[in-house]
């Protein structure tokens, strides 16, 4: 401590509570109303004779009262002083990574959307993969879709609402390319797990155990880090597939052999969540952390808690006539580690005597309320983080834009193209991708970028519409005292048309029509959009999105697909 003390950096002091100085003013107020009150108390003294005064007051207990006060002073000081938190030092911590990757495959071919588990197949494996991500196993998760091809819905993250977002709007009719392609789905999971060193963990819910190879599985298996978890969705009683005179039923033979597998699960599915809570917890107890020696978070130390052992030292002189045990009691009334007890009384939050800013902020991202957690970290990395999953996206590039590192750098490409700045998404996600060539994220988030663009410049004029009728603005309401049953309502109705004729003559703004699919033979566009045309409301619906999405991989050939299967 004294080593510490002796080579402070006086330029770098602070306290990292600073907020909080405003409670040395009742403290000093405190202490003037007892220095009064210790004044009149002393006050009848001057009622006894000069001469009695020597026999009737006992000497010597005046010190002791005036070092009673003057000690209580003291604690308070080097309370405040702690609580405050004093700096002057940072330390570096080394950062760490999760290295565990989860891979769910959900089945959507058309047999899905039989009825002999209610309400249908597909709904119950949604639900379950719902109760599995609130179940936060807590590796980096990718949600897969296939049928006669595999697509990727989310990259893999660990922010579990990406996903959840997509789960309830996947439909078989969204997939280009009907039936259930197993081998396709394994070359694509292949490519997940290259050069992972921790185990990767796949999950494929699926109806139709009879078109997976064994031999296929039990190489990929022996191959691959990998454990496989098959969660079949079916009974054997089966049931009709809709729009097709078939029967879809649940394979037992085919099941026991895939069970011999090594490295191969099969997954009972149960009524209730226990069964994907079971695996979520197996999968977080065996998580694998990958230290990021060469990034270092450094943070600064909070110095106060060495002016507790001073504190510690005069509060055992306090032991007389109860006084410890008053001051424990008032400090567990007033605050509590526990997160009932989140009490504020005239602006201050009692769980800043136990926890940092950045330890509460924190606390707050984890259950969801990233606006409140934003505004709690300091780091611009953190904050940036928050406010874009709050959906505050202007405030998260003013943060995004002081960080230079590289997931930085990513998280402001995306920022930027969540805002429309399609050119700085671009040029920020190639700076990101000459940094780190292997960073897959930033090469497909690019090639997105880049495939929006053209498709915006490539917009050809005979699909630009002036001044559509389907397009004119509301008529504004009519504020005129003339009668509106009669000429009034139809010279108002004249003006306005005139006025919004104006309007558009001074804007020159014209709207051009959404295009539902790109063309074949587009190429790549030079200059941006002009600024005087005005797209049409895109519809966000994500299956919608996902669907076109789906739809433009197949006729690009960007994804495989198996033809030679059944039609459902």
């Amino acid at each position: 401590m004294l080593d510490r003390i002796k080579h402070i950096d006086w330029e770098q002091f602070h306290f990292l509570r600073a907020e909080y100085l405003w409670i040395i003013i009742p403290i000093v107020f405190i202490t003037v109303l007892g220095l009064f009150f210790y004044r009149e108390s002393n006050s009848w003294k001057k009622n006894i004779s000069k001469d009695l005064r020597p026999f009737v007051i006992q000497k010597g207990s005046e010190w002791k009262s005036r070092l009673m006060h003057f000690t209580v002073l003291l604690m308070f000081i080097l309370g405040i002083f702690s609580f405050l938190g004093p700096t002057w030092n940072q330390e570096k911590s080394p950062t760490k990574k999760i290295n565990s990757k989860v891979v769910i495959a959900l089945d959507l071919s058309q047999s899905m959307l039989a009825t002999d588990i209610s309400p249908n197949r597909l709904e119950r494996a949604k639900f379950k993969v719902q109760d599995l991500l609130e179940a936060n196993p807590r590796a980096e998760t990718t949600l897969l879709v296939f049928a006669g091809s595999t697509h990727t819905v989310t990259p893999f993250t660990t922010d579990y609402k990406i996903i959840l977002d997509q789960v309830s709007g996947l439909q078989p009719k969204m997939m280009p390319v009907k039936g259930t392609g197993f081998s396709t789905l394994f070359s694509k999971i292949d490519t997940l797990f290259t050069g992972n060193k921790a185990k990767g963990r796949i999950i494929i819910i699926t109806d139709d155990l009879t078109e997976i190879p064994i031999a296929l599985v039990s190489n990929f298996l022996q191959e691959n880090n990998t454990e496989l978890y098959l969660y079949p969705f079916a009974t054997p009683a089966g049931a009709n597939i809709p729009s097709f005179n078939q029967k879809s039923a649940l394979d037992l033979q085919q099941l026991n052999r895939l069970n011999e597998l090594e490295g191969c699960t099969i997954l009972d599915m149960t009524l209730d969540n226990s069964d994907v809570e079971d695996l979520a917890k197996t999968i977080s107890n065996q998580l694998v952390f990958e230290d990021k020696s060469d990034a270092e978070d450094e943070n600064w130390q909070d110095n106060g808690f060495w002016f507790i052992i001073p504190l510690a030292f005069i509060f055992l002189f306090s032991f007389r006539k109860g006084w410890a045990l008053n001051l424990v009691i008032i400090s567990f009334t007033l605050g509590s580690c526990s997160e009932e007890n989140k009490e504020k009384v005239k602006g201050l939050d009692f769980n800043d005597l136990w926890y940092t800013k950045e330890y509460q902020a924190q606390k707050e991202y984890d259950i969801g309320n990233y606006l409140d957690a934003a505004s709690g970290f300091k780091d611009p990395m953190r904050k940036g983080t928050a406010y874009y999953k709050g959906g505050d996206f202007q405030s998260a590039r003013v943060e995004l834009e002081k960080d230079s590192s590289s997931q930085g750098l990513y998280n402001l490409g995306l920022t930027y193209a969540k805002l429309g700045l399609l050119d700085k998404s671009q040029e920020v996600f190639e700076k990101v991708f000459a940094q780190d060539p292997s960073n897959t994220n930033a090469k497909n988030n690019l090639q997105q970028i880049i495939t929006a663009k053209e498709a915006i410049n490539n917009l050809k004029p005979e699909e630009i519409a002036l001044n559509e009728e389907e397009d004119k603005a509301k008529n504004k309401q009519n504020r005129s005292p003339e009668d509106l049953s009669g000429g009034g309502q139809e010279a108002t109705k004249k003006d306005m048309e005139k006025e919004r004729l104006e309007e558009t003559t001074e804007t020159d703004t014209r709207k051009g029509k959404e295009l539902e699919e790109l063309p074949d033979d587009f190429k790549s566009g030079n200059g941006e959009l002009p600024k005087n045309i005005l797209m049409r409301k895109v519809d966000d619906d994500p299956a919608l999105f996902l669907t076109r999405k789906f739809k433009y991989q197949i006729k690009k050939k960007l994804v495989e697909a198996d033809t030679n299967l059944k039609k459902w």
